[in-house]
């Protein structure tokens, strides 16, 4: 049954706060205004009483603002000028940046007869150093002429809380409304937990994090202007930090679908990580919002990304609207989906770490969601939609439209990456609501080693595999064991979607379905979803497809791939573009095998067949100028038969109806720009008319990954790419700077069989069987999803950074498969500092480190005659056993190459 509320009293806090400083008239620049108010004596400061109406509110998430009385001096406009509609917020997040602010915003009517709006504002954010105590008391202030922070900007500067004033803001705490000395207490102990909870969380983030949110799911009737009845869905919510990842970010939303006459839908969106204006509130019944909503002209699907583009997409209009709803909501008991310490955790946490992380887990309390349901039931309201020059009112019918409300906490660890899948359906007509909640782990690899030890144990020690079914029908709520939960066949999925692709970690979808129980009744339903691809665009307006086509058989894959992204028609376009006709338009494609060891493990070059699969077809349509070109490698400098032509033929190329270019051959000097300075660039690769990048999917100890980008880095000529390129210059730049002179027209990744783990560049242990080929036209789109899929943020490598900052990243429709690779293993970060550092720094260390440690194939003879360097070779034979040798004779002895994987593994 429902939980009856009792009437809570509101107890309100009030106290008092100085800040000081300086402003200079006609200055932007924060600090510059500061330096020259400072200059020409121009003093601000303000005294104010901050007033707390209630703080069991205030502390709200759409709460957090209170009113502020006292007076502004300033010395060009007076002294002790009373401040009017002053409102202060603690905590609250800036909607651009996601950092949280306090904020001080209130007009006054200066000595000269004009009005004057002051706005100033802390960050509260964890920078580099020790700055939380910087940051509490630096406020950053802006004057603008009039009431409002659209007007003319009058200065800006920078006010300052002293600290020797602490003590008097400290005994300035009043607690009102009240006389129990026992309720004071409690207030302000209130108050106060919740300031150090949130310091707390943003300066010293531990390996646990506990987030909230409110929720509200409507579906019903509206009535129309005709008179008629509108069936509508709306949700609207309130996410707090972290949620859902642990991240730092957040969102707030709103969601409405009107069905129209003829069967069709409105559909109107926004999504924001803070929404001025919208005030949700559960437990006193009442949500209000006035402000811009989006509606969707064509589609169903829209992206935070989307509402901030400018101009906006053609598919979206700007409204304005206005929602008031009013309603009594009815509490069911607290229902906890608890994540558990794994039964055997002696077995997973090492003996030296048990009790610490016994400990941690003990100091947390319990993980997992804490939800509290209410069922709701409308009393008043109506929406106001306005634009162009149009307005429809559409009151709701009580009596024909019912919800569901949560207000809820979450508590986990940050590591590994959680997987939630949630539904709240709905039926208005048997009053039925239906929540759903499947969870597990999203995504676990980890770049970290050093940094989250401890976390990772954690995150290992705790079960994130649990579920809700939880039924409230006729007053009553009930948790449904796995064989009564209901089951659902989903009717319609492209009734509105939003994609917050803000968040670092992945994408976290709201969107609205239709579906039906087993006995055909239809509700409708708010599902959570995640997206583990964060296809926004950075600093690019244009749009590209990639696909990831998943497949058995990898020519399959490949033809997919081809089909999917249009590959033949760009390749004509670019042919009708050059002018040339299919016998002189000359294409090249790189794929990646100068750095195979043996032809017994494929995982570190690209396929040939799938090579030539895609000559064979570019052949087949007439093309005739058709090469594949490899530059030659630092493993040309160890052992011998290491020329392009030898390995291509080695490895199963066969110049059917191709040219092999050995790329370190027929050079001309050319002017880059940066540290490539006047390099090289063999004569064919300059001329070609489209160029082809077709890489392994692998792992790669400096770049965390090695892909496209990476593979095009194996076409700078020198061939000792160790001394020109790692030690006197650097692997990065000098890529970026290659593909920025001789683009790549095209890009394809071989993710059949691919290599993982920290060495995968140089061997796999035990290859991962991906059966996936990735494509497109763009290089930089080909690579984000590729990396994505390894489970990476992709710009953890440098190569995507600056390759991001040279050519910008496109928006993408990702076609295919979108699942990231089971049971992948990435690169750790303690290896590129060492890497960098110790070993491309001290060229000659270096050199000899690779050579001694490197193996090949019987037709690749180790050439340096130095005794010395023959001798440590033989000594380095267990390692080097360990990692290439049995692979090299095509047996794959997994305890035996699994050692050295352990070495370097977190898992204890």
């Amino acid at each position: 049954m429902p939980k009856e509320r009792k009437k809570a009293k509101k107890v309100g806090l009030r106290f008092s706060e100085t800040m000081s400083g300086f402003l200079a008239e006609g200055v932007e620049d924060f600090e510059e205004g500061e330096k020259r108010g400072q200059e020409q004596g121009n003093t601000l400061s303000f005294d104010v009483t901050i007033e707390i109406e209630s703080v069991s509110d205030f502390i709200k998430l759409s709460g957090q603002e209170a009113k502020m009385s006292g007076t502004v001096s300033y010395k060009a406009l007076g002294d002790r000028l009373p401040i009017q509609e002053g409102i202060f917020s603690l905590f609250k997040p800036d909607a651009a940046t996601g950092k949280r602010q306090m904020a001080y915003s209130f007009w006054f009517t200066g000595n000269d007869g004009n009005d004057y709006l002051l706005h100033g504002y802390k960050v509260i954010h964890d920078d580099p150093g020790i700055d939380v105590l910087e940051d509490m008391t630096r406020l950053f202030t802006r004057l603008y002429r009039g009431r409002r922070k659209d007007g003319t900007l009058a200065g800006s500067g920078v006010l300052y809380f002293n600290m020797l004033d602490l003590p008097s803001m400290l005994s300035s705490f009043e607690v009102t409304n009240t006389l129990s000395p026992i309720t004071k207490l409690r207030t302000v102990s209130e108050f106060v937990k919740f300031c150090f909870g949130e310091i707390r969380e943003t300066y010293l983030p531990g390996p646990f994090y506990k987030t909230h949110y409110e929720n509200l799911v409507l579906r019903g009737k509206l009535l129309s202007e005709g008179g008629g009845h509108s069936s509508f869905f709306f949700f609207s919510g309130i996410h707090d930090k972290d949620f859902p990842w642990g991240d730092g970010e957040m969102f707030w939303d709103i969601a409405l679908i009107i069905q129209k006459e003829d069967g069709s839908w409105e559909r109107y969106v926004l999504t924001d990580r803070l929404i001025e204006n919208l005030k949700l509130d559960v437990e006193k019944g009442v949500y209000q919002y006035e402000g811009p909503l989006y509606q969707l002209m064509e589609g169903y699907a829209v992206s935070k990304s989307d509402l901030e583009k400018s101009p906006l997409p053609n598919h979206l209009r700007k409204r304005h609207a206005a929602i008031k709803i009013l309603f009594h909501a009815e509490p069911y008991p607290l229902v906890d989906v608890p994540f558990p310490p794994i039964s055997k955790i002696e077995k997973i946490v090492p003996r030296q770490y048990l009790e610490s992380i016994k400990n941690l887990l003990r100091r947390m309390g319990a993980l997992g969601f804490h939800l509290t349901p209410h069922q709701i039931h409308v009393s008043d309201g109506q929406i106001i939609l306005r634009g162009e020059s149009i307005k429809k009112t559409y009151p709701f019918l009580p009596d024909q439209t019912m919800g569901e409300a949560e207000i809820s906490t979450f508590k986990n660890v940050r590591w590994p990456i959680l997987y939630y899948n949630y539904f709240c359906a709905l039926d208005a007509a048997s009053n039925h609501i239906c929540l759903k909640v499947r969870s597990d782990v999203f995504r676990k690899n980890r770049t970290e080693y050093v940094k989250d030890y401890v976390g990772q144990l954690l995150g290992k020690a705790i079960s994130h595999v649990a579920s809700l079914d939880l039924d409230i029908q006729k007053g009553h709520s009930k948790i449904l064991s796995g064989e009564e939960a209901l089951s659902f066949n989903i009717k319609d999925e492209n009734l509105l979607e939003i994609n917050n692709d803000h968040f670092p970690t992945a994408t976290f979808q709201r969107r609205i379905v239709a579906m039906a129980d087993d006995q055909g009744k239809l509700f409708y339903a708010l599902e959570e979803d995640m997206d583990p691809h964060i296809l926004r665009s950075i600093h690019s307006d244009r749009v590209v497809n990639v696909a990831a086509v998943k497949d058995k058989d990898k020519f399959n894959a490949l033809r997919g791939v081809l089909e999917a992204t249009d590959f033949f028609a760009k390749l004509d376009m670019a042919r009708e573009r050059s002018g040339k006709g299919k016998e002189d338009f000359a294409i090249i494609v790189k794929p990646n095998f100068m750095f195979m060891y043996s032809t017994k493990d494929s995982t570190t070059y690209t396929d040939p067949e799938l090579v030539e699969y895609l000559i064979e077809r570019m052949y087949e349509r007439g093309y005739r100028n058709l090469a594949v070109g490899e530059a030659r490698s630092t493993y040309g400098t160890f052992f011998t038969n290491r020329e392009v032509k030898t390995v291509a033929e080695y490895i199963g190329l066969t110049e059917k109806n191709y040219r092999m270019i050995d790329l370190s051959e027929d050079l001309e000097e050319f002017q880059y720009s940066g540290k490539l300075g006047r390099h090289y660039v063999n004569r064919e690769w300059k001329k070609a008319d489209f160029r082809i990048s077709f890489a392994k999917n692998k792992t790669h100890i400096y770049a965390y990954y090695t892909l496209a980008i990476k593979n095009i880095y194996g076409a700078l000529p020198m061939e000792n790419k160790f001394y020109e390129y790692h030690h006197e210059r650097d692997i990065f730049s000098t890529t970026i700077e290659f593909i920025k002179h001789f683009p790549i027209h095209f890009a394809f990744i071989d993710a059949y069989v691919s290599a993982d783990g920290p060495f995968g560049i140089f061997a796999d242990k035990d290859p991962n069987k991906t059966e996936t080929l990735i494509g497109s036209e763009d290089i930089v789109a080909t690579d984000w999803v590729g990396a994505e899929k390894m489970g990476l943020d992709p710009m953890v490598s440098d190569y995507m950074k600056q390759a991001v900052g040279e050519f910008g990243k496109p928006a993408i429709r990702l076609l295919g498969d979108r699942s990231i690779y089971p049971d992948w293993v990435n690169v750790w970060d303690v290896f590129p500092p060492f890497l960098f550092k110790g070993i491309d720094k001290h060229y000659y260390f270096g050199n000899l480190f690779y050579s001694i440690f490197s193996t090949m194939d019987p037709k690749f003879q180790y050439k340096d005659p130095s005794l010395a360097k023959r001798f440590l070779r033989l000594l380095t034979d267990p390692i080097t056993d360990l990692f290439f040798q049995k692979t090299k004779e095509g047996i794959f002895d997994r305890d035996l190459n699994h050692k050295l994987y352990e070495l370097f593994h977190p898992n204890p």
